[in-house]
């Protein structure tokens, strides 16, 4: 394979996953084994030689040559239609989004975050069961003493903004790990990282004793003006896959890695975050999964991890930005949505904007074995608001649908 090809594949507008790479005919690429470690080869001499599309993050690898992305047709496409459609939207609005929906997303949607970065782990949850441990002391549940945690750690970082360093860190790992580790997984006494092996599936962290290079290299990184400034919105996902990768901890990685960069995005004003990540991530796993795999497949190409998190950004912008349609049409017949309704619609908008649903449809959805009376119910009322319509199918089953009119936005991947 030579250069050539290789750049022709790398600087399209599609940026081809490792399955479709290998066995996805319809691409007409079909790549041997043989063929695809020298398509991996190439694009690390590429990277090695400093290829003006190629970026290269100044960060520590234990297996690999480079932590890097290619800066092509498909990542610069999806970041700029990202920033489109804030910046389109800031134009009408004369505000950003998620600032309008800064409240929604950061305390009332503050229990979808939470759900969602638990359901990521299966730790099984409700929307009202989150509600009422965020009002509890000292819980004695190990679900809910989780969920608790999780709102110290939130809180934690949006009253106290602190720097982003080692000690702090450990601070976060402390307060969401606090009562939950078994002996063996917890850390030494004052220690900042694990001192054994652990294994991520088939993939394995960092060497314990590389731990701290890396983890140092992703400081300087992370507070580097000129870094913040040269890598912007995909600074804090670049730290999130990160820490994912080197896996610090024995547990809680994952957890501590979606924090991560919530927690960068934060403190760096970043005015279009996509804060929303941890349900929009809980709501597309198989996907989120892929993309992890595909990037430590590929030498750590984080084309595949930041293409993802963008696709995913824009696709949750839409849902936030028809929610608010809704919200403000309702007003206006003097409806109001409770919160629990609202999860429940959004949750309808992300999986099926535009087709009919059953009931048992729904309750997969939310993620529920809610009864069907329940479900219905629910469902009925979206219908009295206007939102859904619904009529019976061939098998005399009542279906429902959003309305066209409610859906302005549409997401086309």
């Amino acid at each position: 394979m030579d250069i050539e090809k290789v750049k022709s594949i790398i600087l399209g507008n599609e940026y081809y996953s490792v399955n479709d790479l290998r066995y996805n005919k319809k691409i007409g690429i079909q790549l041997s084994k043989i063929e695809f470690n020298e398509f991996l080869d190439i694009k690390d001499g590429l990277a090695s030689q400093d290829a003006e599309y190629i970026k290269k993050c100044p960060l520590k690898s234990f297996n690999s040559k480079h932590i890097f992305f290619v800066n092509g047709e498909y990542l610069k496409s999806v970041l700029n239609e990202y920033m489109r459609i804030h910046l389109a939207d800031y134009e009408i609005n004369h505000s950003y989004l998620l600032d309008r929906s800064l409240e929604d997303i950061m305390i009332s949607r503050i229990f979808s975050e939470i759900e969602g970065t638990l359901n990521v782990e299966n730790v099984p949850t409700t929307h009202k069961r989150v509600a009422e441990v965020s009002e509890m002391d000292n819980p004695t549940n190990q679900n809910d003493i989780i969920i608790k945690n999780m709102f110290k750690g939130i809180h934690y970082i949006i009253n106290e903004k602190p720097k982003f360093n080692k000690e702090n860190l450990l601070r976060l790992y402390n307060i969401l790990s606090e009562n939950c580790l078994p002996e063996d997984k917890k850390l030494k006494k004052g220690s900042y990282w694990r001192h054994g092996e652990v294994f991520i599936g088939k993939y394995k962290g960092a060497d314990f004793n590389v731990i701290d290079k890396c983890m140092n290299s992703l400081f300087e990184f992370a507070n580097d003006e000129k870094c913040i400034k040269e890598y912007d919105n995909l600074l804090p996902y670049i730290c999130q896959y990160y820490i994912l990768y080197i896996h610090p901890y024995f547990d809680y990685n994952g957890r501590c890695a979606r924090m991560v960069s919530f927690w960068l995005n934060y403190i760096n004003n970043i005015k279009v975050a996509p804060y929303f990540m941890s349900e929009a991530i809980n709501d597309t796993k198989g996907d989120y999964y892929r993309a992890l795999s595909d990037t430590r497949e590929t030498n750590n190409d984080l084309t595949y991890f930041l293409g993802y998190i963008l696709e995913t950004a824009i696709k949750y912008s839409f849902v936030y930005k028809n929610l608010e349609e809704i919200k403000d049409a309702l007003l206006k017949t003097g409806d109001t949505l409770s919160s629990a309704e609202l999860v429940y619609l959004k949750k309808i908008i992300v999986h099926n904007p535009e087709n009919y649903f059953n009931y048992r449809m729904f309750g997969t959805y939310i993620g529920s074995n809610m009864t069907k009376q329940g479900a219905l119910k629910i469902l009925n009322k979206f219908v009295d608001y206007g939102i859904l319509e619904k009529i019976k199918n061939k098998r005399n089953e009542i279906i429902f649908k959003l309305k066209d009119e409610m859906i302005t936005y549409k997401y086309k991947k």
